[in-house]
């Protein structure tokens, strides 16, 4: 058996990956890092190489906490020769008391082999009010069999003054296998190990599974994650080192060939810094859309 994600359905993936990661690059991974990314476009498909993927989300809390958004554009083209996929990406986030931040990332993934596939990324959010002000990935994917899966991915994020106690910045290390239970249907577990100010570690576990087998070639993704989640506290600039519990649901569906749409929520029960009593509860709805051209 021989597992196949066209260019199209990949370009929905990965625009996701994005969708579900928190604001320091933290994710449930129950969307596209566990997918087998080696693209075989067919020949309608070479003729649309590129691929625009606009999402919005609006994340509302308890305790009286202002809401967040979020404004994202993602432009993707793809080599087909050089099995080659270039992105570029704006995320615009709002965050009151915080401000505003702006990132600019381009990243590349190339499937050096029917096994293989290579990616990485570089971030950069000038005058950071909460993101990081740069942040850096690297990770791969390889196949060992038809139902296995091994992945693993490094992020190192670089921060300001606004945040003193990390000036050294964050690394995580993502190692994590998938199974694939039928050609679209699969599971995946993750697990995250991260540093700061090289002297603090943390972990972090995730599980997902997405159904591709659903009517009308609808996709089905559901994602549950625990661990400590770095963050900034609320209009302070000091750290809330605190764990968290995270729950995702994402569906897409294709309206014709050439576009997509996807929507999803994302549930956060956030402990305080001691992790025995809440923080605050965050609910993210998202939807948006994936047109190719």
């Amino acid at each position: 058996m021989r597992l196949i994600i066209n260019k199209n359905k990949f370009l929905v993936l990965i625009v996701l990956m994005g969708l579900l990661e928190n604001h320091y690059g933290q994710s449930p991974d129950s969307v596209s890092s566990t997918q087998n990314l080696t693209p075989e476009p067919t020949p309608s498909e070479q003729a649309h190489p590129w691929a625009l993927v606009p999402a919005y989300s609006w994340s509302f809390f308890n305790k009286g906490r202002d809401s967040w958004q979020k404004e994202s554009v993602d432009l993707y083209y793809f080599l087909n020769e050089e099995k080659l996929l270039l992105g570029g990406s704006v995320d615009m986030m709002h965050r009151p008391p915080n401000g505003d931040d702006i990132m600019y990332a381009f990243n590349a993934s190339w499937y050096a082999s029917s096994a293989l596939e290579i990616h990485g990324e570089i971030a950069l959010t000038q005058d950071a009010d909460f993101l990081p002000s740069e942040r850096y990935s690297i990770g791969l994917q390889y196949k060992l069999n038809p139902k296995l899966e091994l992945l693993f991915d490094v992020d190192e994020m670089n921060f300001g003054s606004y945040a003193p106690t990390w000036e050294d910045g964050i690394t995580q290390i993502k190692p994590g296998v998938s199974y694939w239970l039928t050609e679209k249907t699969f599971a995946t577990l993750r697990y995250n190990h991260g540093w700061i100010h090289s002297e603090t570690d943390y972990d972090y576990y995730s599980a997902s599974i997405h159904f591709g087998d659903l009517p009308r070639d609808g996709q089905l993704s559901l994602g549950i994650s625990y661990g400590t989640d770095p963050d900034l506290d609320f209009g302070t600039g000091n750290a809330a080192l605190s764990d968290a519990y995270t729950f995702s649901i994402f569906y897409k569906e294709p309206i014709n060939p050439d576009l997509t749409v996807f929507a999803g929520l994302e549930y956060v029960y956030r402990l305080r810094a001691d992790n025995n009593d809440e923080l605050y509860q965050m609910w993210t709805p998202t939807i948006g859309l994936s047109w190719k051209f």
